[in-house]
């Protein structure tokens, strides 16, 4: 859960506790290892006297400080002085924080900021982005002396796009807004006719009637940046199975070739970082240029109306105003992410399913299961066994500040009983558990074009239910990359039929010693790691030795050995110690000799910015490479790297000057 992760209130709220009762804090803890579950857990706590003594120091109270007229007034202005002095990108910057600072009350004022930033990114030419806000600017009332300037940029728009219906639409009802403008009688007349001239000669062109007929059959048009619907997906090719060892963890029920998506998952739950909170959609997480404003906070963003209407309806109402409180607590991006889970639910939908909240299904069961049911995330690995009575104590009293943020909400009826209030608490620690095994991080590529290096950076938190049941290896098959907070996972080596398909949790054979990986992974999530890499203690990266070559043994008994053969090797013809059989390594030689070309050529595709074409070098280089040599050797690490590269570019990506 990491209390300590970062500075904020809670940490020093749970040290406070524990120096207000040092002479018996460890001793009444140990008493939380008698009660059988989490709801006697929280009620445990609760009793606790130094815990109730100290309740004044968790009190909650919504924060709404972001909306503000003077503020938004101030930051308009200084949009008006940038806009005049024809830097549009500051002035773009400017209207929308001063859009987002406007109070809920205030439309015609939000109309006004979102017009004026229509007006720079016409003059940056971002025609879509224009028309979005003009469309916006008019729902929210801009005032009707004013509306003919935003029909005529409407139009200007359109004829940029070359879609000539729509620009003649716009000029008409530039026309028709023009009786309602208070412009003196000669300027009214000029654009008057300015409008009708345009319309006239695009009526006479032949490719607007073409338009016009293109424009028919494929309907209104849409305008919206939201991320296109992605439709989830689990191939054919991956089954999940289940045995004591290894619980439950993908197989590959099919040969699979290396490049193929086999996965591609919407989050059960997914939460940004507050530093990226003004930058990307709290909904969906693309980034945006042009957001819609929460109408009563100022602390999210959304990339358009649809996030922000489902956000307003489920989980947002509850976090509204709360969010300042859950940032400065300090609380890790686990914690914020429990309480999404049930703020996107009603209570009466957890107080049913409370009491077979541990019920067991089978992995096919918890895949029909619909998207958005909590047993689909119930099941997954806690620990419970093994935790601490300080590491309960710990994650109990996170889960009473959440659920006094809850009730604080109006999450709760006025009248819900301390038994019903208790019993969510008692979820909220059982969900807090589940999600320090089973959050991944959600990414974004940074390419900084000073240097040309790129960064991957974390912008948040997610839980994938199918991902989840995923095992790690230190030498996975896979690479994930994100579009929005939708997951990708493609596989990075062929995978034969039966073979685990395993992901990685963070340790790498490339990069750290097997001592090192062992002692991570033991401690974040509590297993001795077995996966090839370790059992056979594989070198790092640095240390992969270059005068040894790793062959696989090619005799038709199907032997799986690998041969190790000195670079100095003069024999083409070199006998397998496993069956005895002899190996011919002058085809692997050749195909050394043949890559090295493939790999400059992949490499200048990818530094030109040809990623799909580099992607298909690479996964051309890994399927020839795996067929007669055996990793690990540092061609075959950094093809792979290089193919995640590619990978990456197709999620989400930032250029940064």
């Amino acid at each position: 859960m990491g209390l300590t992760e970062k500075s904020g209130f809670f940490p020093d709220y749970y040290l406070n506790l524990k120096n207000s009762n040092l002479s018996s804090f460890d001793k009444e803890i140990e008493k939380i290892a008698e009660c059988h579950n989490d709801v006697e857990r929280m009620a445990f706590v609760d009793q606790l006297t130094f815990v109730k003594e100290r309740d004044d120091d968790l009190r909650v109270r919504r924060e709404y400080n972001g909306k503000d007229s003077a503020i938004a007034a101030d930051l308009k202005e200084k949009g008006n002085s940038a806009f005049k002095a024809k830097k549009w990108l500051e002035a773009m910057m400017l209207y929308t924080k001063s859009y987002v600072a406007v109070p809920q009350e205030k439309a015609i004022d939000k109309a006004i900021a979102l017009a004026n930033r229509s007006a720079t990114l016409y003059h940056m030419k971002k025609y879509d982005e224009s028309l979005i806000d003009i469309k916006r600017s008019m729902e929210l009332g801009y005032p009707k002396d004013l509306l003919y300037k935003l029909y005529e940029r409407q139009a200007r728009c359109y004829m940029a796009k070359m879609n000539y219906p729509c620009t003649i639409a716009a000029f008409k009802k530039c026309i028709t807004a023009l009786d309602d403008s208070n412009l003196p009688s000669d300027k009214r007349g000029k654009m008057n006719l300015d409008a009708m001239t345009m319309i006239k000669m695009l009526e006479r062109d032949n490719r607007t009637a073409k338009q016009a007929e293109k424009q028919k059959k494929m309907g209104e048009v849409k305008l919206s940046l939201a991320l296109p619907a992605e439709k989830e997906f689990i191939s054919s090719t991956v089954r999940f199975d289940q045995n004591r060892e290894e619980g439950r963890f993908a197989r590959a029920n099919a040969d699979i070739k290396v490049g193929e998506e086999i996965l591609v998952e919407k989050p059960f739950v997914a939460v940004l970082l507050e530093k990226y909170a003004k930058t990307h959609c709290e909904n969906c997480f693309s980034r945006t240029a042009i957001p819609v404003a929460c109408p009563k906070c100022a602390d999210v963003i959304y990339c358009s109306e649809e996030c922000q209407t489902h956000a307003s309806k489920t989980y947002h109402k509850y976090e509204c105003g709360i969010l300042p409180l859950i940032w400065r607590s300090g609380a890790s991006i686990n914690c914020h992410m429990a309480l999404r889970i049930f703020a996107s639910k009603s209570v009466d939908y957890f107080l049913k399913i409370k009491d077979d909240v541990n019920k067991q299904f089978t992995i096919q069961e918890i895949q029909k299961l619909p998207k958005d049911d909590f047993h689909r995330i119930s099941h997954l690995v806690r620990h419970e066994d093994t935790r601490t009575s300080s590491n309960f104590f710990q994650h109990a009293l996170m889960a009473r500040f959440l659920t006094k943020c809850l009730q604080e909400s109006g999450y709760f009826e006025e009248k819900a009983s301390q038994r019903n209030i208790l019993d969510i608490s008692g979820l909220l620690l059982y969900t807090l558990q589940l999600l320090q095994y089973n959050t991944h991080e959600v990414a974004e590529l940074h390419k900084y074009q000073s240097d040309g290096n790129e960064k991957t950076i974390f912008i948040g938190g997610a839980l994938y239910p199918n991902l989840a049941l995923f095992n790690h290896s230190c030498d996975p098959g896979i690479v994930r990359f994100f579009r929005g907070n939708t997951i990708h996972v493609n596989t990075i080596r062929p995978i034969e039929a039966g073979l685990p398909i395993s992901e990685n949790y963070g340790p790498m054979y490339t990069q750290e010693s097997r001592e090192e990986r062992q002692s991570k992974l033991k401690d974040l999530y509590c297993f001795d790691c077995s996966c090839d890499a370790c059992l056979e203690n594989w070198p790092t990266f640095e240390n992969l030795p270059t005068d040894v070559i790793r062959f696989r043994c090619d005799a038709p008994n199907t032997c799986t050995s690998i041969i190790e053969v000195p670079a100095t090797c003069n024999d083409f013809m070199v006998k397998c110690v496993t069956c005895g059989e002899c190996t011919n390594i002058f085809k692997g030689l050749k195909v050394m000799q043949d890559t090295e070309m493939m790999t400059r050529t992949a490499k200048r595709l990818y530094d030109t910015g040809e990623y799909s074409k580099a992607l298909n070098k690479y996964i051309d280089l890994l399927k020839i490479m795996y067929e007669v040599l055996a990793p690990p050797f540092p061609d075959f690490c950094q093809c792979q790297q290089s193919l995640k590269d590619c990978f990456l570019h197709f999620g989400n990506f930032y250029n940064l000057d």
